[in-house]
C-alpha cells in the first residue's frame, strides 16, 4: 500500500505542497522567526520523508516537475510590481547596473574559488557556477555546460534559503537600509526564494528583488560559459 502511494505520479507534488503549507502555518504560529523560514522547514521535512521512505530523489523530482515548470510563469507575473515601480527603477539605473555586474561576477567567483583551489573537475564547476540564478535558469546552464542538474537544483535552493533567512539581517548589520538596495541584493544573490522574502518586507523591496533576480539570471547565462571557458583554457 505504502509503495503504491510513493510511486504515484502526484506523490511528490502533494508532499511538497503539504510540507510547505504546514511549515508556513508553523512559521506564523511561532512569530515568523528567520531561522524557521517555511522554505527551509518544508525542505527539511521533504528530505526526512524521502530518507525514511527510501524514495529516490529522481523519482520525487519527476513527480513534482509541474512545480518546476510553473516557476517560469510565476516569474513572468513579477512584471506587474516592476511596472508599478518603474519610476524608482529608472532613477536608480546607474548604481543598479554597476551592482548587477559586480554582484553577478562575485556570485560566480565565490562559487568556483574553493572547488577550483581543491582541483575540482569541470563538471563540478559547471554544477556550482550558476548557484545564484533562479532554479529554472541555473539548471539549464548547468546542463548545457555538463554539470549535474540534480545537484545544481539543491545548491540553488540552499543558496536561496540562506539568503532568505540571513540576508536581511546581514544587510542590516552592514548598514544597508534603503529598500531598493536590500531588495536588489536579495534578488541578485538569492533568486526566487530571496525575492519572496523581499516581498514580505515591502512591495518596493520585492519589486527591486524581482529586478535583481531577472537581470542576474540573464547575465549569468552569459558569464558562466565565459568563466568556465577561461578556466578551461
Amino acid at each position: 500500500m505504502l509503495e503504491t502511494v510513493l510511486i504515484h505520479p502526484l506523490f511528490g507534488l502533494g508532499l511538497t505542497v503539504t510540507a510547505y503549507l504546514a511549515a508556513a502555518a508553523l512559521w506564523v504560529r511561532f512569530g515568523r522567526p528567520a531561522i524557521g523560514h517555511p522554505v527551509l522547514a518544508a525542505t527539511l521535512l521533504v528530505i526526512a520523508v524521502l530518507v525514511v521512505s527510501g524514495l529516490p530523489y529522481d523519482v520525487f523530482y519527476s513527480q513534482a516537475a509541474i512545480l518546476h515548470q510553473a516557476l517560469g510563469g510565476v516569474i513572468v507575473l513579477l512584471a506587474v510590481p516592476l511596472c508599478r515601480q518603474a519610476r524608482l527603477i529608472r532613477d536608480a539605473w546607474a548604481p543598479l547596473g554597476m551592482t548587477l555586474v559586480v554582484g553577478s561576477a562575485v556570485a560566480i567567483s565565490t562559487a568556483l574559488a574553493l572547488p577550483l583551489a581543491a582541483g575540482a573537475d569541470s563538471a563540478l564547476l559547471a554544477t556550482l557556477a550558476p548557484k545564484s540564478a533562479t532554479a529554472a535558469v541555473a539548471v539549464e546552464i548547468a546542463q548545457g555546460q555538463g554539470g549535474a542538474i540534480g545537484m545544481t537544483a539543491v545548491i540553488v535552493i540552499s543558496t536561496g534559503i540562506f539568503g532568505a533567512v540571513f540576508g536581511p539581517s546581514i544587510l542590516g548589520a552592514a548598514g544597508v537600509r534603503d529598500p531598493r538596495a536590500v531588495g536588489f541584493a536579495l534578488g541578485l544573490a538569492s533568486h526566487a526564494i530571496g525575492t519572496a522574502r523581499a516581498f514580505q518586507i515591502s512591495e518596493i523591496t520585492g519589486s527591486f528583488a524581482s529586478l535583481g533576480m531577472i537581470l542576474n539570471a540573464i547575465l549569468t547565462i552569459a558569464l558562466v560559459p565565459l568563466f568556465l571557458s577561461l578556466l578551461g583554457s
